[in-house]
């Protein structure tokens, strides 16, 4: 554990365009490139308020990224009210974004908030109060101080951004596994603004994804967090398969009038743009780990004050830090090896989203044939066209068979990762499965 806290580190650009740049940079991952930059650079010389503050990109003096050794930021989202402080909110999400450069890989590590945990002044509590205590900075310490893992850097992230980036963007898509009905959830003025959410893929707009991202009714702040990380690879997704970044680029200055200061991180925008183009050549989306401090790694405990908290069990904790810091499977040595390292068995969930009496039964027999293990049949709760199937596990190999043996196109395959699924797929026939 660290013994103490150290000064609190400068703090440079506050624009809102760090939002798209640390999207870019660490969540979204590839799909910026300097012609991008530079259109942004062109941009903000237009419209900074202050150009000496060292927050243009200069694309020809930019350079490379030299950087050597991992590189990790804390992501806070905080729930701020119209004319609140940011600095006394409590976070509502706490999220790790770590990046290898020898590896060439990244990762992702979500905390649930209500994580009862010693910080370095030697207070315990749960560790969303440790921004409120000590702003980003105690924070950062504090998750260091827990976990040990060093972190550089840090980006605090009001909701409102979240919300206009998607916007902008036209949108995300998700596959939404179960129907969410949460009347009670919350507005800005300590009020109610229910939320419904049919089950099936959902085009989200902003408001809704945030929603969809920060309910937790009818399960858990673990859901939550695993809806969250999803919703940041929807985002991702969105960026590399469309033109939607030479879209959102232009609406720079809108970007900047709309939020404000909505989001503040010691990151130097020539850091981040150089971090842009690294990982938009270096890392692609199967290099990017996920995990969350979930069921497994956590008990509850309810404190001598009565408050219900989760208590880390260190060991499993330490597990899901070894996979966060590890580079996944190469993905050469998986095709040269598909079966050592993805054995032709797996779980599957099978669902009817057709009228078609019997679909789903006659799709078992089939499978079952073909030496894949079906773990249960039934209707879907909705009428699909395509036939569409749920990747819980991102056995990849194994996945993409299946949609072969299925005779469905790759397009079919939706990434819903859920390390504690009870099955590796959900497959939900549509009216376009032939039947074999």
């Amino acid at each position: 554990m660290l013994g103490g806290i150290p000064p609190p580190r400068r703090r440079r650009s506050r624009t809102v365009i760090l939002v798209i740049a640390i999207a870019l940079a660490v969540i979204v991952l590839p799909g910026v490139g300097l012609t991008a930059l530079g259109t942004a650079q062109q941009v903000l010389r237009r419209f900074m308020t202050n150009p000496q503050a060292g927050t243009n990109i200069i694309v020809n003096q930019l350079g490379q990224w030299e950087g050597k050794e991992r590189i990790t930021i804390l992501v806070l989202g905080i729930d701020q009210r119209p004319n609140e402080d940011p600095s006394v909110t409590r976070t509502d999400m706490m999220l790790l974004l770590t990046l290898d450069p020898q590896t060439k890989s990244a990762g992702m590590m979500s905390i649930p908030r209500d994580l009862y945990v010693p910080m370095p002044d030697g207070r315990q509590d749960r560790i969303n109060t440790a921004h409120v205590y000590g702003g980003p900075e105690f924070a950062m310490r504090t998750v260091e101080y827990n976990f040990g893992i060093p972190i550089q850097h840090y980006a605090r992230v009001n909701f409102s951004a979240v919300t206009q980036l998607i916007d902008l963007l036209g949108g995300v898509e998700i596959y939404n596994a179960q129907e969410i009905n949460d009347p009670e959830f919350p507005d800005a003025n300590y009020g109610y603004d229910p939320f419904y959410l049919a089950a099936g893929s959902q085009q989200l707009n902003g408001a809704t994804a945030l929603k969809y991202a920060r309910t937790r009714h009818g399960d858990s702040d673990f859901g939550r967090i695993r809806r969250q990380q999803q919703v940041m690879m929807a985002l991702r997704e969105k960026l590399v398969s469309t033109d939607a970044v030479a879209k959102l680029l232009p609406s720079t200055p809108q970007i900047l009038r709309t939020l404000g200061d909505a989001i503040e991180t010691d990151l130097g925008i020539n850091e981040i743009g150089q971090l842009a183009v690294f990982m938009k050549d270096n890392v692609p989306k199967e290099r990017i780990v996920q995990v969350a401090i979930d069921e497994q790694a956590v008990q509850t405990w309810t404190t001598p004050q009565g408050a219900s908290v989760l208590i880390p069990i260190r060991d499993n904790v330490r597990e899901l830090r070894k996979k966060f810091l590890s580079a996944p499977l190469d993905t050469a040595a998986a095709a040269a090896t598909p079966e050592a390292i993805e054995p032709n068995t797996g779980r599957v969930s099978l669902q009817n989203g057709t009228k078609t009496v019997g679909l789903a039964s006659g799709a078992k027999g089939y499978l079952e044939g073909k030496g894949y293990i079906i773990d249960s049949v039934s209707d879907a709760t909705q009428v699909t066209a395509q036939t569409i199937v749920v990747d819980y596990h991102r056995r990849r190999a194994y996945v993409e068979r299946l949609v072969a043996t299925l005779g469905v196109p790759p397009a079919a395959i939706v990434d819903a990762y859920d390390p504690n699924s009870p099955v590796d797929v959900m497959v939900i026939l549509g009216d376009d499965y032939q039947v074999k």
